[in-house]
């Protein structure tokens, strides 16, 4: 039986067109990490877990984040993604940073065809 101390993470997924935040134990924050990728969701860090004034969900998230909760696509298929005008990004940054609400309009239209 293992004896390490649990520590609550949180992480972004995408479910049913929404992105929702996410809560869960791991030992380690490396297998927090790994976890993270198996279930296609972006990590956030150490939470103190879900709590009544929980901080909103961030406007946009950057290329890695983004990529992971779109089912782990590429590099390259996230920015065609943006030159077409499906996913937007935000405005007045240098990094690729992608709007929350496109990636939740781009998920609902993946769940309707």
């Amino acid at each position: 039986m293992n004896s390490e101390a649990l520590t609550t993470y949180s992480a972004i997924t995408v479910e049913a067109g929404q992105i929702r935040r996410v809560w869960f134990e791991a030992p380690t924050e490396c297998d927090a990490r790994t976890f993270c990728v198996r279930i296609g969701a972006g990590f956030e860090g150490k939470s103190s877990g879900p709590v009544r004034d929980v901080a909103q969900l961030p406007v946009a998230y950057n290329e890695e984040t983004t990529r992971q909760l779109l089912g782990g696509i590429s590099k390259s298929t996230l920015y065609r993604l943006h030159v077409t005008g499906k996913l937007d990004r935000l405005p007045g940054t240098a990094r690729v940073m992608t709007t929350r609400s496109s990636i939740e309009r781009y998920e609902r239209s993946a769940c309707s065809r």
